[in-house]
């Protein structure tokens, strides 16, 4: 049933789970649930007890319980990446629930391998990570976001700041920690699932707000944004996820059944919120990254299924049509600024203005909506312009053409890898994940050419999941060096 080695890749004693059969209260802590289910009160008392001591309690148990398993704590990244916009205060900073379990698996990481350290006198379980090119991948961005730091002026600074924080340095250290902490196959899916669950939860919740009429009513047609400030963002995160999920549908093995039926269900939930969210570039998203994975391996069932889903899409254009909903008819409309193509047209020349002034260099981080009136960054309908919708701009801006080649590259790396693993492991479990991570990254690829693609908490964390359990992968077949 598997094909990842259930063995641990061979690491120091203090990673292995302790001896459960010695006292109740071990063989509970060494329950997976049981501790899971622990994180997530700890988690939610923290986060949600108005009661200051309450929440220190709350917040001393998830830490001690990510020192005791940190490669589980990975895990609830995965399922509240969604939640950034959902802050606890701490002095004059807000940190997401994302945000703080990063910085407690940091910490516990510092712990666990400093004590290493002190008995040892080495470190055994880091020193592998540094001959992985994906680490050196990952370090390399990091450098390229501290030096551009010193690109903006000293005025706006502090937004180039922020930003640095939650998509560079803290994605990047979830990266690592992915890659240091988690060993099995156990740890492999834990994660996609509970990427999975996150998405469906979130994507749940928009389908609540559409039927019971708390959607926004934009073009003629209700939109659900969930857990979002808007619609566009949630179709944004949740594209990825549907397209690993409905990929795991069709390549997971026969012998896999619940996780094809749980993947199924998920999938479901999922497809349901990115339909009535409206949002047009991840429907384009969703669609390309499955007809990639059609092209590729030439599945009759996917194939079968995007022409039927095309076949639908003509039929219920008809009656949108005559009906004139402009969400869908402003498609048609090129005079209109509600038009896809001419709304972009209009910011992605303004971008191409501000990159011939600075080619080499860009803006810095978050400096889009600041630059002068002139570039002519337009600033109407419902909200103002932060980012030039397009990944290829939005890198050069951001990080200069340093940070567009690494991206560049990066993309290059993932694309090649997954495709290999695939080839090596057609018809097997892992064979259909690296499918599925490979769909997630051409979602990332498309859409992110019409929308944001990567400069948010969400999508940076979901970026550097897909790319860390692709490492893992690889290593957790060959244990050879990527």
């Amino acid at each position: 049933m598997s094909d990842i080695a259930t063995r641990p890749v061979p690491s120091p004693a203090y990673d292995r789970t302790p001896d459960v059969s010695a006292n109740p209260l071990r063989e509970i802590l060494g329950s997976e649930a049981a501790v899971l289910i622990a994180m997530l009160i700890s988690l939610g008392i923290f986060y949600f007890v108005p009661a200051l001591p309450v929440r220190m309690v709350g917040g001393a148990a998830f830490f001690a319980l990510t020192l005791y398993r940190i490669n589980m704590s990975l895990a609830m990244v995965a399922l509240t990446a969604p939640l950034l916009y959902r802050f606890y205060p701490i002095g004059r900073l807000y940190f997401s629930v994302a945000e703080f379990i990063i910085l407690c698996a940091t910490a516990a990481w510092v712990l666990r391998d400093g004590l290493t350290l002190v008995r040892t006198k080495r470190l055994p379980a880091i020193m592998p990570m540094l001959r992985q090119r994906a680490v050196w991948l990952s370090l390399l961005f990091g450098v390229i976001g501290t030096a551009w730091l010193l690109v903006p002026d000293s005025a706006h600074r502090q937004f180039a700041l922020r930003e640095f924080r939650v998509t560079i340095f803290e994605p990047v250290l979830f990266f690592l920690l992915i890659v240091r902490w988690l060993h099995t196959e156990r740890d492999v899916w834990r994660t996609v699932g509970a990427w999975l669950v996150g998405a469906a939860v979130i994507g749940y919740i928009g389908v609540e707000q559409f039927l019971f009429g708390n959607a926004w009513n934009m073009e003629g047609v209700n939109r659900v944004s969930s857990v979002y400030p808007s619609a566009t963002a949630f179709g944004i995160y949740e594209g990825r996820a549907l397209a690993l999920g409905i990929v795991l549908v069709y390549f997971l093995p026969a012998i896999w059944r619940r996780w094809r039926i749980a993947a199924g269900l998920l999938s479901g939930i999922m497809a349901l919120g990115v339909l009535f969210s409206f949002a047009r570039g991840a429907w384009i998203g969703v669609f390309a990254a499955l007809a990639v994975v059609a092209y590729l391996t030439r599945k009759r069932a996917l194939v079968m299924s995007l022409i039927g889903v095309v076949a639908a899409a003509l039929v219920a254009l008809i009656p949108l049509t005559l009906f004139n909903v402009e969400r869908i008819t402003s498609i048609f409309n090129f005079g209109s600024e509600s038009n896809t193509g001419v709304a972009r047209g209009v910011i992605w020349s303004a971008a191409l203005r501000i990159i011939r002034d600075h080619p080499i260099l860009g803006i810095g981080q978050d400096q889009f909506l600041y630059q002068d009136k002139s570039y002519g960054v337009p600033q109407a309908r419902l909200f103002t312009t932060s980012h030039p919708h397009n990944w290829i701009l939005d890198f050069w801006l951001r990080l200069g053409l340093p940070g567009l080649l690494w991206m560049v590259g990066a993309l290059t790396y993932f694309f090649r890898q997954c495709f290999q693993l695939w080839k090596r492991h057609a018809g097997t479990a892992l064979g259909a994940l690296a499918l599925g991570l490979l769909a997630s990254m051409v979602d990332f690829a498309v859409h992110g050419l019409l929308d944001m693609a990567y400069f948010t908490m969400d999508l940076a964390l979901t970026f550097w999941l897909t790319m860390g359990l692709m490492v893992l992968l690889k290593r957790g077949v060959s244990g050879a060096r990527d």
